[in-house]
């Protein structure tokens, strides 16, 4: 029946909550701790989905608060460049459900395995990409939000060279009254591309400019084909950056807060900054000084996205109408990061963002109505059946052992990877569920940029950003760090044990 010839009454409902058969399953390709990841089709337009499963969400309560803020922030943030929820399947029980089924639509690749896939990027690549990645933020950041944990294996990739933003499973919303007294406890980022002031604990307080500076680090790691910081701890995180850019000056070390990390910066050997056109030959000049502007020391000298986004280097591809803001995120709608939450109560709140895909149960829930749900099908239990099977005929034909993550985020999960290549996962974590990159048909694209006319592109047409090139990638002998916890007395103390070495 088509969706939009519905009929009245039941026939109607069944209509819109007949997910079972809706997706037909096609395979796995992405499993994890969290869960798997199947392809799939939605029967109602042919397209093609990645439906990912998390398993048994609320064992732990903080892992389901943090699934809770990113579906939340998915349907708040909705933009070309970022990862779209198309669709969360209707749980059968209301208070008992344990899983939860997202829906994405599949995209090809990342960017981590564009940069590994791809050596013959053009510099048409390099500014395109980094175009829709600050353009990207530049709707995150006005909505009061920070990423977090931006890197290439955060940003999904299409042959089309089409990004996405993803993974905002440690993202969080600064709100008015402090927008940049920001200092969570929990924080979690992968140390390579982590900003020099998370490092060291060097302010009290953190600024957009945080994901500023790892945008210039995945940039900088386009254009040489590898990671530009790969520090392996913290101290040696922070010579590499003074290895590049130099030692602060005075100015800069003295307004650090935290006294052992300034003694740590204070004590270091002085170092002359290298500069960028040495380190990146043969590279756009415009676009070395945008890269050393992003890759500022002091994050009061990092240019916002809006700003950055006005820079000459993207002169000709820029357009303010392509590139909007978004009102503050409403304070009312993380309410609940005031509370101590239950495990009911997280229940609850995932559930009620779940209708917000089924609006006539919405309707009926905002009514104050008794649950019901168990009258209308469910397409749980028949997926829960799929996935058994998938994953148990799964193993034949897979490449490696599942791939781990240590936080149930998401946007997505990899295609399995070759067995050698798991090592250089820092979370097991990379991209196969997605987004919904066409802007046509979608009643939101009003608040976000429209998409570039591909055609125009000569560069959208290369060969070697192609689907399977993206995906199969050679073995990496890159050992890329494990998140690391927020920057702790004892990280602080290791610091001081060098400065005291170096004086």
């Amino acid at each position: 029946m088509d969706r939009n010839k519905k009929g009245t009454g039941e026939a109607e409902f069944f209509t819109e909550y007949g997910e079972a058969s809706r997706y037909d399953i096609l395979e796995v390709i992405g499993k994890g701790s969290y869960g798997v990841v199947c392809s799939a089709v939605d029967s109602h337009n042919g397209e093609k989905v990645a439906i990912k499963k998390i398993n048994d969400v609320f064992e732990h309560v903080s892992d389901a608060t943090r699934i809770l803020r990113e579906i939340k922030l998915l349907r708040l943030l909705r933009h070309p460049d970022i990862v779209e929820i198309k669709h969360i399947m209707l749980p059968p029980s209301r208070r008992e459900f344990r899983d939860v089924y997202v829906v994405f639509e599949l995209m090809e690749s990342d960017l981590h395995q564009v940069i590994k896939a791809n050596d013959d990027l053009s510099p048409e690549h390099y500014q395109f990409f980094l175009y829709q990645l600050l353009r990207g933020l530049k709707f995150i950041h006005t909505a009061n939000v920070f990423h977090r944990d931006l890197k290439p294996k955060n940003i999904l990739a299409n042959a089309d060279c089409k990004l996405k933003i993803c993974d905002f499973g440690l993202a969080r919303v600064s709100f008015n009254e402090a927008p940049s007294a920001i200092f969570w406890t929990d924080y979690v980022a992968t140390r390579w591309y982590r900003a020099p002031e998370l490092c060291g604990s060097f302010f009290s307080k953190y600024t957009p400019a945080i994901d500023i500076w790892s945008i210039g680090c995945i940039f900088a790691e386009m254009l040489t084909g590898k990671p530009l910081f790969p520090g392996k701890n913290v101290v040696h995180q922070l010579d590499l950056i003074t290895d590049l850019l130099g030692t602060p000056p005075t100015e800069t070390i003295s307004k650090i807060r935290n006294e052992k990390a300034r003694r740590y910066l204070g004590s270091m050997r002085k170092k002359q900054p290298i500069p960028f056109t040495k380190k990146f030959p043969n590279v756009d000049p415009l676009g070395l000084h945008l890269l050393e502007r992003l890759l500022a020391f002091d994050p009061k000298d990092r240019p916002a996205a809006e700003e950055a986004l006005s820079d000459p280097y993207f002169n000709g591809l820029a357009n303010v109408e392509r590139e909007p803001s978004t009102q503050p995120i409403s304070k009312l709608e993380f309410e609940f990061e005031r509370r101590k939450l239950t495990k009911d109560d997280v229940r609850e709140l995932i559930y009620r963002e779940i209708l917000e895909y089924h609006p006539q149960m919405l309707q009926e829930y905002l009514r104050g109505g008794e649950q019901t749900s168990f009258m209308y099908p469910s397409g749980v239990d028949r997926f829960k059946r799929q996935f058994a099977h998938l994953e148990e005929h799964s193993g034949k034909g897979e490449r490696g052992t599942p791939l781990l993550r240590h936080h149930a985020s998401l946007p997505r999960e990899r295609v399995p990877a070759p067995k050698e290549e798991n090592n250089q996962n820092d979370d097991g974590e990379n991209p196969t569920a997605a987004v919904d990159e066409s802007d046509s048909g979608n009643p939101d694209a009003q608040n976000g940029p429209s998409k570039p006319n591909c055609s125009a592109r000569s560069l959208l047409k290369s060969a070697s950003i192609s689907g399977s090139k993206c995906i199969d990638v050679k073995k990496s002998n890159d050992q890329e760090e494990e998140p690391l916890t927020e920057v702790s007395d004892e990280t602080l103390d290791e610091l001081t044990k060098v400065a005291s070495l170096h004086t």
